[in-house]
């Protein structure tokens, strides 16, 4: 099974007590209400992969950078697994870069996120997983008939 890498981060901004959302636009079925990330790539350390990422799509320099959890999404129809490392961080500077490429930019406060339209596929279990110590790792997994067998917090 092809195993790609990938990250997440979600970006609190204490004094706003608001999260960075992308509103990102369709691509390969993950539009929707998200946090920022990308590809891990070939070679690269993980904890740079996210910080590159970040600037890259938002403009902004993170650091200290916590990793929350993983995620895994399985996909047993194309034999791949892309395997997410889920990035916290309340250390920002910069300007932000309202839209780009892959949507557009904003905050949004944490109640206001979790009841919102418009969210991508899984977000909401991986929100949780963001602000639960109770589990780190989360895994969905769709079978060949396109249906998701499981879905497990550990």
């Amino acid at each position: 099974m092809e195993t790609i890498l990938v990250n997440m981060c979600m970006i609190y901004d204490r004094d706003k007590d608001k999260i960075l959302i992308l509103d990102k636009v369709k691509k390969h079925g993950w539009e929707g209400l998200t946090f920022v990330g990308g590809h891990v790539e070939k070679g690269e350390v993980l904890y740079d992969s996210c910080v590159r990422e970040v600037f890259e799509e938002t403009g902004l320099n993170v650091k200290n950078l916590k990793l929350k959890g993983t995620v895994s999404w399985i996909d047993e129809r194309n034999n791949k697994r892309e395997l997410g490392f889920l990035y916290y961080t309340e250390d920002f500077s910069g300007e932000l870069i309202k839209e780009t490429i892959e949507g557009k930019l904003f905050w949004m406060g944490i109640e206001e996120f979790r009841n919102a339209d418009g969210k991508s596929y899984s977000i909401d279990k991986i929100f949780d997983l963001y602000l639960n110590d109770d589990y780190t790792e989360l895994m969905i997994k769709w079978n060949q008939n396109d249906e998701i067998e499981l879905e497990k917090f550990f």
